[in-house]
């Protein structure tokens, strides 16, 4: 693999996990003027629209697939419309942190996920990974439940585990689906799908008179959806899998990062962060050991 190529790579990659790192923060934001329902429907909208425009101008008949979907693309749309739902709803309930390390168990799955379905290796050092994973969710788990209590804390961990199974099963989806059909078609159908299953939960009246902040933070959180999966299908071409998993998986580390930063830097934005030693502790033991079951090299 030429240097060049490497480099490419790692920068589309990392660009893909800054952006999913500031996502859940911005998220949190937004749901202070939009309910989640009108968040992820204007995201998935916004995607749909900005991406069939793109394909047009580039002349790649963005219409074939829309005209002609394979059902498999019609299920992906569905399985990550409700993964964004799932997701936004733990980050309502919780905060930004708590939905970054706990999303980290759909990328596990995925890797059960293709040794089942696949017939994918699974080695004696994932399996280490995944023992020390687990230690660090159930570390990271006691100590949030003592600062939200077990119920809150609870149902934002069933909302999470809903969106990692959602996003696994996307993946499969899209696995099988990519030998005949190209990413950014792809894509335009997950999104319009997405846009259409979510038009039930959006709430209209919520549209009606957002400040121009408001506006541009939704608008930000649409192009966040776009350039993420974009970078992520340019890195693709470059790097292998299992290092792109490993970068993406890191991305929670911005995440606390930058909430440790925020409430002092920009009071009332967000409420600080509530994770006592043993939580911290926790979510780094756990991201450590993701990213055992991830690595294959």
């Amino acid at each position: 693999m030429q240097k060049s190529n490497y480099v490419r790579g790692l920068t589309f990659v990392s660009i893909t996990a800054l952006l999913w790192g500031f996502l859940p923060i911005f998220m949190k934001i937004a749901l202070q003027e939009f309910s989640g329902g009108s968040i992820v429907w204007f995201r998935f909208t916004f995607a749909f629209i900005v991406l069939f425009l793109f394909l047009k101008l580039r002349k790649k008949q963005p219409e074939s697939i829309i005209l002609s979907p394979p059902r498999l693309g019609i299920l992906a749309g569905i399985f990550l419309a409700g993964n964004y739902y799932y997701f936004l709803k733990g980050v309502d309930v919780s905060s930004p942190t708590n939905a970054g390390i706990l999303i980290q168990i759909a990328p596990v799955l995925l890797v059960f996920l293709g040794v089942v379905l696949f017939k994918e290796r699974f080695n004696w050092r994932q399996g280490v990974g995944l023992a020390i994973a687990v230690v660090g969710f159930v570390l990271f788990y006691r100590d949030q439940s003592l600062h939200w209590g077990n119920e809150v804390y609870t149902d934002t961990s069933v909302y999470m585990i809903v969106a990692a199974v959602l996003w696994a099963a996307y993946m499969v989806c899209q696995k099988k689906l990519s030998v005949a059909h190209e990413a950014h078609h792809l894509n335009l159908l997950v999104y319009g799908t997405a846009a259409l299953v979510l038009i039930p939960v959006a709430t209209w009246a919520e549209f009606n008179n957002p400040d121009f902040g408001s506006w541009a933070l939704m608008i930000f959180l649409g192009v966040n959806t776009l350039l993420a999966y974009g970078c992520l299908a340019e890195a693709v071409n470059h790097i292998p899998l299992w290092l792109i998993s490993v970068v993406i998986t890191l991305n929670p580390f911005i995440t606390m990062t930058v909430m440790q930063i925020l409430p002092f830097a920009a009071p009332g934005w967000v409420a600080p962060e509530i994770i006592g030693l043993w939580g911290y502790v926790g979510a780094c033991t756990a991201i450590c050991g993701v990213v055992m079951v991830l690595r294959k090299d």
